[in-house]
């Protein structure tokens, strides 16, 4: 008789922890969904004005059209300095040079820092508003570090960039690993 007692003990436990763990997974799967949603609406939100600052967020390879976009928000003087994070932050770099942005309106971040290093340095440097000019799917985590650090942050999304599924469900992640985890 004891045994069976034993064998049901360990069978409810076992239902009771796949419940949990089916909770776990709905709400996991919830808070993306939400966050991709909410990605996806700041995604098409353009909020470009005057600020101290333009930051770019470059990918490992920088679009060209994002480029483009940086260097016509700087020459329509929406900013006067352009600070430049993210892996691809050298070719960026490199690129916006070549297609004559002067250096001295390069702001120095150090290299390849990560989104909060590079603001926190833009911050210690006086700087109180940007202006961030990135692919849609990094908008969303850049103002919410902006924000946080106390800088006033606007949006100003590549509009002819597409939004990649499975890069904003990397976005998705990345918001809530920030989120969480300060990471």
């Amino acid at each position: 008789m004891n045994w069976f007692m034993q064998q049901r003990s360990w069978r409810m436990i076992g239902q009771q922890v796949g419940r949990l763990a089916l909770v776990l997974a709905l709400v996991l799967v919830t808070l993306l969904g939400v966050t991709v949603a909410a990605i996806g609406m700041q995604a098409q939100r353009d909020e470009t004005r005057n600020a101290d600052l333009l930051l770019l967020i470059a990918p490992e390879l920088p679009p060209s059209m994002l480029i483009e976009h940086c260097l016509d928000l700087y020459r329509r003087g929406y900013g006067t300095q352009i600070a430049i994070t993210g892996p691809g932050q050298v070719r960026a770099r490199n690129d916006l040079l070549g297609r004559g942005v002067p250096a001295e309106a390069l702001l120095d971040v150090g290299e390849r820092p990560s989104l909060v290093a590079g603001l926190q340095v833009i911050q210690q440097r006086g700087v109180t508003s940007l202006l961030v000019a990135s692919l849609p799917a990094d908008q969303l985590l850049a103002l919410k570090v902006a924000h946080d650090i106390g800088l006033r942050a606007y949006g100003s999304p590549e509009p002819a960039l597409a939004e990649d599924f499975f890069e904003t469900l990397r976005a998705s992640r990345d918001y809530w690993r920030y989120a969480l985890l300060r990471l």
